[in-house]
């Protein structure tokens, strides 16, 4: 089989290469000297999920239970929807980088009202409590489950001070 007929090898190389890279970013976390000896530190889940999407990749590369008669890559990727697919890219990029200004909390919010625009779903309300009932769930976790510091943003700043 060639390997640039088979979806899934060829996802599954773009998945590797990302882990790849994420794998070897992971090494410039910066971990708590005091914190050294610990079992668990900032890299440790990172370093779990690389290893986890590194073996899986490897095994859907070299150890396929396809059988050989694939579509090719062409026929595979012609009925996808890009347009949603390259938005929710940029959303995902314009939420990494609000974080500073924004802070967590606001900037989670609407990055999710903004992924459920851009799947077009209808029930407003709805959209409004999930966004809002997630966002919150997740600080509450981070902040008060495992003592994560989250920044509250320039904007929440300027409102309440310092």
């Amino acid at each position: 089989m060639n390997f640039l007929n088979s979806k899934n090898k060829v996802g599954s190389s773009f998945i590797l290469l990302f882990s790849l890279i994420y794998l070897a970013a992971i090494f410039e976390i910066p971990v708590n000297e005091s914190l050294s000896y610990d079992v668990v530190s900032a890299r440790t889940l990172p370093y779990c999920l690389a290893l986890v999407a590194i073996l899986v990749c490897l095994l859907q590369i070299f150890v396929s239970a396809e059988d050989d008669a694939e579509e090719n890559l062409y026929a595979a990727i012609q009925g996808f929807q890009w347009q949603p697919c390259l938005q929710l890219t940029a959303a995902m990029f314009l939420y990494g980088m609000s974080f500073e200004f924004l802070g967590f909390l606001l900037a989670t919010f609407l990055f999710l009202l903004v992924g459920f625009a851009i799947l077009k779903e209808k029930r407003y309300l709805l959209s409004l409590s999930v966004a809002g009932g997630v966002a919150l769930f997740m600080w509450l976790v981070l902040t008060q489950l495992f003592s994560i510091y989250l920044d509250s943003g320039e904007v929440y700043r300027m409102i309440f001070g310092s």
